[in-house]
């Protein structure tokens, strides 16, 4: 099956309705799985830029031509590494760096908070490494599966219609489709789940992780990979 958009009629009247509710381990999903994962999204860094000399302050001008120095002789545009200096890492190794806690909680926003509430500017992400997370992704749960792709407007993750203004959008294919789908939005869409509903993917707006529903079978597949992080979520 090649990928294809379609449109939206019945086939997302089984997801949660509003996606802050938790009915499940992790909001936004449905109920009733046999396992729940919290899947980070990869980190990368780039090595060369000392972070340690790095000055967060931007009170004063003095201050902001330090940062605007800074920026210039290590690359860094908009707060973020160049990409082609990036290299992977673990939240594993970035915890332990922070000498702060691994697990379910740790993320951006407690690397973030590591350093005063800003975001440190060795670290990224680069749209390769999404494009290989979504492929090994694809391995694990099975590319030949039959999926819907759905990006929703509401979550910030839309395409534009045509007439001009954003609009949620549905994509069906397979799940071998899945990096050739985030390399066009740049991001994971909402969800992708499997035409028969037993597994589901959800993307929340602003979160640096996935959340996955299935079968203990599927999430033990995702667990015994040492490569891919993953947090089991109870009910």
């Amino acid at each position: 099956m090649s990928l294809q958009r379609v449109a939206i009629t019945g086939q997302l009247a089984w997801l949660p309705s509003d996606t802050e509710i938790a009915p499940a381990a992790l909001a936004g999903l449905p109920a009733d799985y046999e396992a729940y994962l919290k899947l980070p999204l990869p980190l990368e860094i780039d090595t060369s830029v000392p972070i340690a000399d790095y000055s967060f302050a931007r009170s004063t001008v003095a201050e902001l031509n330090a940062r605007a120095a800074f920026w210039n002789k290590y690359g860094i545009v908009a707060g973020q590494p160049t990409a082609s200096r990036l290299q992977p890492i673990t939240c594993r190794e970035v915890a332990a760096s922070l000498d702060l806690p691994y697990n379910a909680d740790f993320g951006r926003a407690a690397i973030s908070r590591a350093y005063g509430g800003h975001w440190p500017p060795h670290l990224g992400s680069s749209s390769l490494l999404t494009e290989a997370f979504a492929q090994q992704l694809a391995q694990l749960l099975g590319p030949a599966t039959e999926v819907y792709f759905y990006g929703s407007q509401e979550e910030g993750n839309y395409d534009w219609g045509a007439s001009g203004c954003p609009s949620s959008w549905l994509g069906m294919g397979t799940l071998a489709d899945l990096p050739e789908v985030c390399q066009r939005a740049d991001a994971f869409p909402t969800y992708v789940f499997a035409a028969d509903h037993s597994w589901c993917l959800y993307q929340a707006e602003d979160e640096d992780w996935l959340a996955f529903g299935g079968t203990t079978d599927l999430a033990n597949r995702l667990l015994a990979q040492q490569d891919l992080e993953a947090f089991c979520m109870t009910r």
